[in-house]
């Protein structure tokens, strides 16, 4: 990635010319949204089209015609080009992204700062790059990480970042660094998202040139006739910089000539770049005077202006980083007039010139010629070597001498180059490698060395086979020379055992001769008829066989691993193999036998008993002794096991890995394990079967009630449950599905939450269980326990649904409830609310229930409270839960109503923190994500309305954000400050005592976004929320809608409630002081009637209203929780609706509910992995995290 840039815009670009086009407001707004100002200017740009369009027909009238079809064409057609425009943008985002080559951990990271709005971008611009020709784009934002704030700016160009610059404090100890570093951090990708959503969805600019700038700002000006001295000398391009290649000696350089028709030398090239980068014109000679404006050269000359200035921004960034580590530098810098060509300078050298001429000049003493012009080619140079006899006399050989010729090589990054005839050529990537040891030996491209007796083999055998790729070889005399070749080395490897002992003997081959190789650790003389080994490979081969076995007996020439039992493992495991890539293994039978990988065959018989499983483990061939050491071994996270019998068990394989998890689970310890016969929970079937069926060396026997569990489970969409007919023609396929698999976990006395989106009928689910029992003759009396508000709501639904139950709604004073319980056999169902089960709790705890069914399940959430303990306590033979976010905040809550449904299903509190809660939400351990998702999978059923509701009318989200007055912002900002000062001067202990007052203080905070006057009694000025939000309201009511406003502050309510009687807007209203069968009446009268507006307490009627009459939801202020928000939107966008319903979010821009949205869109990954909803609490924030949402 080009890297143009080493300082910043102002410094390094004084020749751009900037057009900001109000980027430092459009920056702002673009903030969150890339597409949100998009909207807006095309909504405002629709309008003024509409007014001009108007007017137009006004005046056609006016003159006593009207707009005829053609005109009405050139509207349409006119309409088309802005619609192309509107979507045209002249960078590409997506390749400016990739152009950073982010690692992706940055990439990730960087996303998540952007996605969670952790940054403000303080400047968007965009100017013109004479020197390279080209548009660039500015972007600068600043980040906030604790208490440190920081910069980033990247200058970007068409399609990549072209210079990034960030002052975290990783990168600026890289900046400082010694040598260069190309990385990009997490904030730097951050930005770049940024660019990418920004560029994406906004014209920010064209391919218009500085020329092109010019003449429009001339015409518009009219000064193109009136002032030539703004007309440009040099519009055509004309002038040329031309490149020489020369060679001296082993170096090469390029110099460069200036002209149009006369070329001049260019002898300072830092001061070129200086005056190109400033537009200057410079004197040549007595009284040529050639321009140096960026424009005036050719394309091809700007190419090499480029090229040059990035060798001298690396030459002055060089001398730099020398200066600031305090060596001193005597002379001024100056880089002269040739540069010299390495490394990249040289690759990117080639790739500019590779379809040219180049000229060329060779300065090296008695050179052949002086100067020529060169083609480029790609090829690799044919070296010529002979090998001649080295024989001085005649009667005796010793050796060869090796003579040869190679070109003189010069060497990029990537590539090697050379110089041959009439081209400069470039070489392929492994030629370099193979001939490097004959460069390092040449001189003028010549080399010669000598090879005796004693090394003739090696050099045959391992150099010569290398070289005959790259070179024509001629042997003087060949059939001489081979006669004095040794047989290549072939190694042998004697594996024995002997008392658990590992040995090895290793011996080299050759021909028939056999040597030993490990003797040559007694570094004894060598006899004069075995100079012929290859002793260097001999001894890499010894080297590589001491890894395994490190210890040698020089008695019995072997080598050995001195009794340790965890080499013999390795040995075993691996270096038998290691071995065999380095010549033949010979084992002896003993040392087969006792080293061969034991794999653990494992038998799990299941049977059901009643709420039981009878769970046996057994192996054919090993003891129970034995097995219950290996499992205890796999815990303590050894490789390996030696069984009595010598063997190994490699305790990495997948069958020990599911035995130990399967322990882990069951909660039991290996002794326990491994005993013979375990009765488990019934509940585990299908969890076990899931980890039988995924290892194929564990046997499994299954009893048949085992296997129709699972086969119940597999096909639930076939069960044989069928559906009162009375509703048959009123659930829909998906309902009646959740029926069955309701009946099938009854069948099997299992319990489960049905866990569909808000608004999917799960009331009527759990109806036709209850009326099917009823049909069916079962017996018996069902309890639902619901939140106060849904009472009279489930009366009525089963009064709807099912008018054959008879139904106790357990409610009025308390001597009211106690008769009706005292009869509540006479009952086929009793529905009470959860205040009042815990008032009545006593009354209950001797009663046998048929069904118990706990609406809303989130209000058990904290198994601490009375609620979640009272519905424990009901003796029920069925327990189901109905909820549509069984995560709102922890993952306790999950834990909490599987400990009303199947108690002990996901262990006591503690062990389930320890095993699943703490991995997950602290460390992201995937293994306890993935156990946990296996273990509740079965038990949870969950539908999202975009799955089974094809024909639900959409829901559109619209943020609105609203911006305070003056009076309204210094009371805001007041507040901020106050809490930051106070939260400074705190320790960590009294901080952690200051949750409840910082509590306090941040819903001050929200209410001063709400309106100041819900915390300020005396404040007088205006809300700019409210105005909004009235606004809103009016327009929708123009529009015909009709809408449901939620706010989570009473007193808000009461202000719009005043200010809508002020308007005269008719509306209703429910708070926590509404009764319940208000509500209800309240809702049936919104439902039937036009009245508009509809204001709602976020507590108070967030859940089970039915409000399709509705078909805009507005959020007056976010809550910390979104699951409650989308509930409350799902009073409208629920089953029944058939208008498309839009949903408005009122947000007060740069404030603590922008933190709270970004908080909503951050949390919610760990619930949706589990089931759905979102994470995040205020009890659990650091000082950090409440510093960041001020």
């Amino acid at each position: 990635m080009p890297t143009n840039c080493p300082n910043c815009w102002t410094a390094c670009f004084p020749r751009i010319k900037t057009t900001k086009k109000n980027h430092k407001k459009e920056a702002k707004q673009m903030k969150n949204s890339p597409t949100e100002v998009k909207k807006k200017e095309t909504e405002e740009r629709k309008r003024q089209e509409e007014l001009e369009k108007q007017k137009r027909n006004e005046t056609y009238q006016l003159l006593g015609g009207s707009q005829n079809d053609s005109d009405a064409d050139d509207d349409s057609s006119l309409e088309g080009n802005i619609q192309q425009l509107e979507n045209y943008s002249y960078f590409d985002g997506d390749k400016i992204l990739e152009s950073l080559k982010l690692a992706p951990k940055d990439r990730k990271n960087g996303e998540s700062i952007y996605r969670q709005q952790k940054m403000n971008v303080t400047d968007i611009s965009c100017g013109y790059d004479r020197m390279n020709g080209q548009r660039l784009g500015q972007i600068e934002a600043t980040f906030q990480t604790g208490r440190d704030i920081f910069g980033v700016t990247l200058l970007f160009s068409h399609e990549e970042v072209t210079y990034a610059r960030c002052g975290c404090p990783e990168c600026h100890r890289k900046y400082w660094g010694w040598y260069s570093d190309n990385s990009r951090c997490q904030y730097t990708a951050a930005l770049a998202f940024y660019i990418r959503d920004y560029v994406n969805h906004s014209n920010f600019s064209d391919a218009t040139d500085m020329n092109g700038d010019y003449l429009l700002n001339s015409y518009r000006r009219g000064q193109l006739k009136n002032d030539q001295k703004e007309t440009p000398a040099h519009v055509s391009a004309s002038v040329s910089l031309v490149p020489r290649l020369t060679q001296n000696d082993n170096k090469l350089s390029v110099s460069f000539k200036v002209g149009t028709s006369k070329m001049f030398v260019v002898k300072k090239l830092d001061d070129f770049c200086r005056q190109v980068r400033n537009g200057e014109t410079v004197q040549y000679g007595t009284s040529t005077q050639i321009s140096h404006k960026t424009q005036d050269f050719t394309e091809e000359s700007r190419k090499w202006i480029r090229y040059i200035d990035r060798i001298v921004r690396e030459e002055e960034q060089f001398v730099d980083k020398i200066q600031n580590s305090g060596i001193y530098l005597p002379k001024k810098f100056n880089v002269g007039n040739s540069l010299d060509l390495f490394g990249w300078r040289l690759d990117s050298f080639y790739d500019n010139i590779c379809n040219d001429k180049i000229d060329f000049e060779d300065k090296t003493p008695d050179a052949a010629r002086k100067k020529a012009q060169l083609h480029c080619k790609t090829g690799n140079p044919r070296i010529s070597i002979r090998i001649l006899d080295a024989s001085k006399d005649k009667k005796q050989f010793d050796g060869v001498t090796v003579k040869g010729y190679i070109p003189e090589l010069f060497q990029g990054m990537d590539s090697s180059y050379f110089i041959q005839d009439d081209s400069f050529c470039k070489t392929e990537p492994a030629f370099m490698e193979k001939v490097r040891p004959l460069t390092a030996l040449s001189r003028n491209g010549e080399f010669h060395f000598q090879m005796g007796r004693n090394t003739l083999s090696n050099f045959y055998h391992n150099v010569l086979p290398q070289l005959q790729e790259v070179a024509d070889i001629t042997e003087e005399n060949p059939e001489k020379f081979r006669q004095y070749l040794t047989p290549e080395a072939h190694f042998v490897f004697y594996l024995d055992m002997e008392n658990d002992n590992v040995i090895c003997k290793v011996s080299a081959f050759y021909g028939k001769r056999e040597f030993s190789v490990g003797k040559l650790l007694l570094h004894e003389d060598i006899s004069p008829d075995q100079q012929f080994r290859d002793f260097p490979l001999e001894n890499s081969v010894l080297d590589q066989t001491m890894e395994w076995l490190p210890y040698y007996d020089p008695d019995f020439d072997v080598l050995h691993c001195n009794h340790n039992e965890e080499l013999s493992y390795q040995i075993m495991e691996s270096g038998t193999a290691a071995l065999m890539e380095l010549g033949e293994v010979r084992c002896t039978n003993r040392f087969r036998s006792r080293h061969t990988l034991k794999t653990v065959k494992v038998s799990v018989g299941v049977s059901v008993s009643g709420r039981l499983l009878d769970l046996n483990i057994s192996t054919d061939d090993i003891s129970s002794q034995e097995l219950l050491d290996i499992l205890k071994s796999y815990q303590l996270k050894k490789k390996y096991y030696k069984l009595k019998s010598g063997e190994f068990v490699n305790l990495q394989e997948q069958n020990l890995e599911m035995l130990a998890e399967l322990m882990k689970t069951l909660h039991l310890t290996p002794k326990e394990f491994v005993k013979g016969k375990m009765h488990i929970p019934a509940y585990r079937t299908l969890y076990l079967d899931q980890m039988l069926e995924s290892n194929e060396n564990i046997y499994a026997n299954r009893d048949r009630h085992f296997r129709e569990i699972v086969k119940g489970f597999k096909t639930i969409n076939d069960a044989d449950f069928e559906e009162p007919e009375s509703l048959s023609r009123i659930m829909r396929k998906y309902q009646k599905n959740g029926y069955k698999w309701l009946r099938t976990l009854e069948a099997w006395k299992f319990g489960g939450i049905l866990a569909d989106d808000m608004g999917l009928g799960k009331t009527l689910q759990v109806i036709a269980v209850l009326l099917a029992a009823k049909l069916e003759g079962k017996t018996g009396t069902s309890l639902v326990v619901a939140p106060a508000a849904l009472v009279f709501n489930w009366g009525e639904e089963l009064a709807r649904f099912a008018p054959q139950l008879k139904v106790s709604l357990i409610a009025g004073s308390q001597s009211e409830r106690q008769a009706k319980l005292q009869t509540y056999s006479d009952f086929d169902v009793l529905v009470t609310s959860y205040d009042l089960l815990k008032r009545d709790i006593d009354q209950y705890e001797e009663k046998e229930f048929l069904y118990q069914i706990i609406d809303e399940a989130q209000y058990i959430k904290n198994h601490t409270t009375a609620a979640a303990k009272s519905v424990k306590v009901i003796h029920s033979q069925t327990r189901y839960a109905l909820t549509g976010t069984p995560i709102e905040n922890r993952l306790s809550e999950l834990w909490s109503i599987f400990d009303y449904l199947m108690p002990g299903f996901l262990y006591g509190y503690d062990s389930f923190k320890k095993e699943f809660e703490t991995p997950i939400v602290k460390n992201d351990d995937e293994s306890a994500m993935t156990r946990l998702q296996k273990m509740v999978s079965p038990f949870i059923l969950r539908r999202l309305k975009e799955d089974v509701l094809k024909d639900l009318p959409e829901k559109l989200e619209e943020v609105r954000y609203v911006k305070f007055e003056d009076a309204q912002q210094k009371l805001y900002d007041a507040q901020v400050v106050h809490m930051k000062e106070k939260i400074a001067q705190q320790d960590e202990g009294e901080f952690n005592k200051s949750k409840l007052w910082i509590l306090a203080e941040l819903t001050k905070l929200r209410q001063i976004c709400c309106s100041p006057s819900l915390c300020f009694e005396n404040y007088r000025g205006e809300s700019a929320k409210a105005e909004s939000c009235m606004q809103l309201i009016q327009s929708a009511i123009d529009g015909g809608h009709r809408m449901l406003l939620f706010s989570q502050f009473t007193s808000m309510l009461a202000l719009l409630q005043a200010a809508l009687e002020k308007e005269g807007i008719p509306y209703y209203i429910i708070t926590g002081e509404t009764s319940k069968q208000k509500r209800q009446e309240l809702v049936k009268q919104f439902n039937s009637d036009t009245t508009p507006v509809f204001l709602i307490s976020l507590k108070a009627g967030g859940v089970g209203l039915n409000l399709t009459g509705a078909d805009v939801v507005i959020h007056y202020d976010p809550w910390w929780n979104q699951a409650v928000q989308n509930q409350a939107t799902d009073r409208a966008h629920r089953i029944g609706q058939t208008k498309k319903v839009t949903v408005y979010k009122l947000i007060a821009r740069n404030t603590i509910e922008e933190k709270i949205q970004k908080l909503q869109e951050a949390k919610q990954d760990l619930a949706e992995q589990i089931i759905s909803g979102d994470m995040g609490q205020l009890s659990g924030m650091s000082r950090e995290d409440i510093l960041e949402l001020l």
